[in-house]
């Protein structure tokens, strides 16, 4: 079974991360497409913006930045055959309770052989584990939630995995964010 969980997105406050996802073709060409939404604004010059002023950009541009960010990796991810039996949006969820309870009532629906929420999907030869992929950039509370409780189930194998971390030609992307923050003093996500 494969859930994929979106995150706030919050770690594109920081300058490091946003300059590695530019560096992203998938990204890219998402916020190309993004642009023709936003025709007065320059996406790929807010991208770039000192962390003081990117907190200073409004909340539906921070937004839909990171929308454009999620859908790009989203389509990368998707493009290596990867499929979902559980798409989680943290916006869609302001409540803590809510995703857990959808995350718990689908893995016990499909170990019932009940259908879940995408019922053209049924990934039962997956079911012997549990694969969690986090979309961010950056991670949250769910996430922290799902690396703790889920995995630590018995009954099932479960592996909880970063979109960027698990794409073997991503490799450089981690590194060189941490690499920007031995030079400052922001604190890593």
């Amino acid at each position: 079974m494969r859930i994929l969980y979106f995150t706030d997105g919050a770690g594109i406050d920081l300058l490091g991360i946003r300059e590695s996802l530019l560096r992203i073709p998938e990204v890219l060409t998402s916020l190309r497409r993004g642009q023709e939404q936003a025709r007065y604004v320059d996406l790929m010059q807010v991208m770039s913006l000192s962390d003081e002023d990117f907190r200073l950009t409004p909340s539906v541009l921070r937004n839909f930045l990171i929308n454009l960010v999620q859908r790009g990796l989203h389509q990368r991810w998707t493009n290596q055959d990867h499929r979902a039996d559980l798409i989680l949006r943290r916006i869609n969820h302001r409540c803590f309770a809510d995703i857990q309870n959808e995350v718990l009532n689908s893995i016990r629906a499909k170990g019932e052989g009940r259908a879940v929420a995408t019922k053209d999907l049924h990934l039962l030869h997956f079911f012997n584990q549990i694969e969690i992929t986090i979309i961010g950039p950056g991670y949250d509370e769910i996430e922290l939630w799902l690396r703790k409780e889920i995995s630590a189930r018995g009954d099932v194998k479960v592996i909880v995995k970063d979109v960027i971390a698990s794409d073997p030609q991503l490799d450089w992307f981690w590194p060189q964010v941490k690499e920007t923050f031995t030079h400052t003093e922001s604190p890593l996500i």
